[in-house]
């Protein structure tokens, strides 16, 4: 999995490549972990390039989010695929991630 960071205002935005799965997830687990060591708690993860996910894979978001939201912050979705909002249907994680269609929607959801 190829992972891409970037900026929108102040909110680091994580752009996946590739199966967030039990394989993949510690790279993400990995930049998860450099983020917060810097104090960066607003966080989008775009999943448009993402064509599986498995419970692994959630795991490391849901572990993410707490740490975000502890931290007074957040973290949200971006441009799920069925399986994956499937995933979070099933998970009951739907009430939980806030998932938008693209990056700039989710980035206005953090202005006060």
């Amino acid at each position: 999995m190829q992972i891409d960071q970037s900026k929108i205002g102040e909110v680091t935005v994580i752009t996946l490549n590739g199966d967030l799965d039990s394989n993949s997830g510690g790279n993400l687990k990995e930049r998860f972990g450099k983020l917060f060591n810097e104090g960066v708690y607003e966080i989008i993860v775009d999943l448009r390039q993402v064509p599986f996910m498995d419970s692994a894979g959630l795991g490391h978001l849901v572990n993410a989010l707490k740490m975000c939201v502890h931290h007074k912050g957040n973290l949200m979705l971006v441009g799920a695929n069925e399986s994956i909002v499937d995933l979070l249907r099933i998970t009951r994680l739907d009430t939980i991630f806030r998932v938008y269609d693209s990056p700039e929607e989710a980035a206005v959801a953090f202005l006060p």
